[in-house]
């Protein structure tokens, strides 16, 4: 009889381990693990806070004419107007004409990919096209000018021709402009 009851013990001791304490037991492993991972993103969470926080700082810490000249070199936004406005005041400070024939064009592919999958670049593009006049040596110093303006452009295209082929020497330095030049803005 002993053996008996033994033998029944040890029975419901498995059978109390394999329907009760195991599953039991699995379900602490599981959370366990879900501490472990949370503990891991708390600390990636914490680490991108303090990231955060520093570069807050440092973005503070940066003067007003500072920001304000980033904001020149890569605008949020086209403004297309303003460009236009700063460019024509270059050239009539160089002795050029006001510019004619100004055309434009924006790409805003925000959101957007290419046809190769990839994502759009984060800045847009604004295309300008202008004529102006005046003498050759005012052109130069205009291009040195708006090379070195703060407004981050590219000149991509100058075409010129005389501006009076049939004119007398005093007129045979003028000539005519056409300037393609390409700037960017940021997008938000």
């Amino acid at each position: 009889m002993r053996y008996i009851f033994l033998l029944i013990l040890i029975g419901g001791s498995i059978g109390v381990f394999t329907k009760f304490v195991r599953p039991m037991y699995l379900n602490v492993q599981e959370l366990k693990k879900e501490v472990t991972d949370t503990g891991g993103s708390l600390s990636t969470a914490g680490r991108i806070k303090k990231e955060r926080d520093d570069l807050i700082a440092k973005y503070q810490s940066i003067s007003k004419a500072n920001l304000d000249s980033l904001l020149t070199l890569l605008p949020d936004s086209v403004n297309n107007i303003r460009l236009i406005i700063q460019i024509n005041a270059l050239a009539n400070k160089n002795n050029l004409s006001t510019l004619r024939g100004v055309d434009y064009q924006t790409s805003d592919n925000k959101n957007k990919t290419t046809q190769s999958g990839e994502p759009e670049k984060a800045y847009g593009e604004f295309i300008v096209s202008f004529q102006t006049t005046g003498q050759y040596s005012n052109f130069l110093t205009f291009l040195s000018d708006l090379e070195s303006n703060l407004r981050l452009v590219d000149i991509t295209n100058v075409e010129f021709t005389s501006a009076n082929p049939s004119s007398s020497t005093s007129l045979a330095n003028v000539m005519n402009y056409k300037i393609t030049l390409k700037t960017y803005w940021l997008k938000q």
